[in-house]
C-alpha cells in the first residue's frame, strides 16, 4: 500500500530549484540530489562513475523498476543539424545508426514526428494537403489541413487523430481515409485497449459539455454515474473508468468501484486526465495554486493521493506499472524521474525533453530519450542512471522500445 503523501506546493518548488539540495519527504528514505558523471558509449549503457558516489548515497531510494529478462529493442529517432538548409533526420537501434534521410526545415519539429518499431513518420501540412512520409518517402496525403496529435499502428493499417488547422473540427484516419470527423468538439488522446481504438471528445451546446466515446469509429454518448460534472474518462481492461466532479472534490468510479478524492483549499481546478492500463486508472488532477499563480497537480492511485509541484511542464507515464512522472524543474535544470508518490526520484541535468513520445515504458523499465543542452551528443537514458551515447549533432524526437525477434 503506498502511503498518503502532502506536500506543500511551497516546499516542493523551493526543494526542486535548488541543484545539489536534499528533498525529505514524510515517511520516504532520503533522496539526495546527486550529478552522477557517466561515460556512455554508443550502443551500450554506462553507469555512474564508482569515484562519484558520495559515503551516504545508499541512503537514496532504489530504483523502483527491474530489468526486463531479455533486453529489448530500442529505437530512437531524431533531428541532425537542424538549423542548416538541409537537416538529417536519422533512426538509431541499441545506439547504432540504422538510416537517415533528408527532408526539409518545416519537417523539424518534434511535435510532427511520430516513431513506430524502426519507422520513422513525419506529418506535414503542405499547402491544402496533410502529407505523412514514412522514412523520408510520402507515405499517404488527405484533402485537408491538420495538426495530427496521435498516430498508431495497428494490423489494419495506420489511425491518427487530428484537428483542424483552419478552426474546429477534427478527424479519425485509417491510411488517410476519414473514419470518424466532426466539424467541432475537442478530441483526447487516441489509444489502444485490448486491441480496440478509443478516444474521448467533448462538445458545448446551450452553455453545457456534452462527452462522448469512440471506440474503433463509433461514437455514443456517455453521462456522469453520480450526477456531477463529467470531467475525462477512459477505458482499461475493457471497461469504462469516469471521473466527475462532485460537492468536495472528485469521484472516480468504474462498475461498482468508486473512490472519492478530496479537493485542496486553495487551489483551483484547470483540467484533468485518466491514464488506464491493465483494468486500474490513475488520476491526475492539474490545479493552480491561487496564492502563488503556480501549477500543481494532484496524483491518485487507488485510495492514495500526492500533490506535487507542476514545475515547469510534467509527463505522465501508465502503460504498465509502476507509474512513472516526469517533470522539469521550475528553472528548467533538472529533468526529475519518480514514481508515485516521488518513490526512486533521479534527476538529470542539463538535458531537452522534445515531447512526449520523447519516452516510453516497457517490461517494468522507462526508456528516455534525451538531448543535451550544452551541445554533448544524446542520449538514451534508463533507470539507475544509465546512458547510452549516439554519436549525433542534434536532439531527439522520439523513442520506441519492443520486444526483440
Amino acid at each position: 500500500m503506498k502511503r498518503f503523501i502532502l506536500i506543500s506546493l511551497f516546499f516542493l518548488a523551493s526543494c526542486s530549484d535548488r541543484p545539489g539540495a536534499i528533498s525529505l519527504r514524510r515517511g520516504d528514505p532520503m533522496c539526495r540530489n546527486i550529478k552522477r558523471e557517466t561515460v556512455p558509449v554508443a550502443g551500450s549503457f554506462a553507469g555512474p562513475g564508482s569515484d562519484s558516489l558520495g559515503l551516504n548515497d545508499s541512503l537514496a531510494a532504489p530504483p523502483a523498476f527491474e530489468e526486463p529478462e531479455i533486453p529489448p529493442r530500442i529505437y530512437a529517432c531524431g533531428v541532425e543539424n537542424p538549423d542548416s538548409e538541409s537537416p538529417v533526420f536519422a533512426v538509431f537501434e541499441d545506439g547504432l545508426r540504422l538510416f537517415d534521410y533528408t527532408l526539409g526545415a518545416d519537417a523539424v519539429d518534434a511535435d510532427k514526428h511520430f516513431l513506430i518499431g524502426s519507422d520513422m513518420f513525419i506529418a506535414l501540412t503542405e499547402g491544402q494537403e496533410t502529407v505523412v512520409y514514412k522514412n523520408g518517402v510520402r507515405e499517404f496525403s488527405f484533402k485537408a489541413r491538420e495538426y495530427i496529435g496521435t498516430m498508431i499502428r495497428r494490423k489494419d493499417g495506420l489511425w491518427t487523430l487530428g484537428v483542424s488547422r483552419e478552426g474546429d473540427g477534427f478527424a479519425l484516419r485509417k491510411n488517410g481515409e476519414a473514419v470518424f470527423s466532426k466539424t467541432s468538439g475537442i478530441p483526447g488522446r487516441l489509444y489502444l485497449d485490448e486491441d480496440h481504438l478509443y478516444f474521448d471528445y467533448s462538445l458545448s451546446v446551450g452553455g453545457k459539455t456534452l462527452r462522448y466515446l469512440v471506440k474503433d469509429g463509433d461514437d455514443f454518448a456517455l453521462t456522469s454515474p453520480f450526477g456531477g460534472n463529467l470531467l475525462a474518462v477512459t477505458v482499461s481492461g475493457g471497461e469504462i473508468w469516469y471521473l466527475e466532479s462532485s460537492r468536495d472534490g472528485w469521484v472516480l468510479s468504474c462498475s461498482e468501484r468508486q473512490i472519492l478524492y478530496e479537493g485542496r483549499v486553495g487551489f483551483g481546478f484547470r483540467s484533468a486526465e485518466l491514464y488506464g492500463a491493465g483494468g486500474e486508472c490513475e488520476v491526475v488532477v492539474n490545479m493552480v495554486a491561487q496564492a502563488y499563480g503556480m501549477p500543481a497537480e494532484l496524483v491518485c492511485e487507488g485510495d492514495e493521493q500526492w500533490l506535487k509541484g507542476g514545475g515547469s511542464g510534467s509527463y505522465h507515464y501508465f502503460d504498465c506499472e509502476p507509474s512513472v512522472h516526469i517533470t522539469f524543474t521550475r528553472n528548467m535544470e533538472q529533468l526529475s524521474v519518480c514514481g508515485f508518490g516521488g518513490a526512486g526520484e533521479e534527476r538529470i541535468e542539463g538535458v531537452r525533453f522534445e515531447s512526449v513520445r520523447c519516452a516510453m515504458q516497457y517490461g517494468g523499465q522507462i526508456y528516455l530519450a534525451c538531448s543535451s543542452t550544452d551541445g554533448s551528443p544524446p542520449f538514451i537514458w534508463k533507470r539507475g542512471n544509465s546512458r547510452m551515447a549516439l554519436d549525433f549533432n542534434g536532439y531527439l524526437t522520439g523513442i520506441y522500445v519492443e520486444a526483440q525477434d
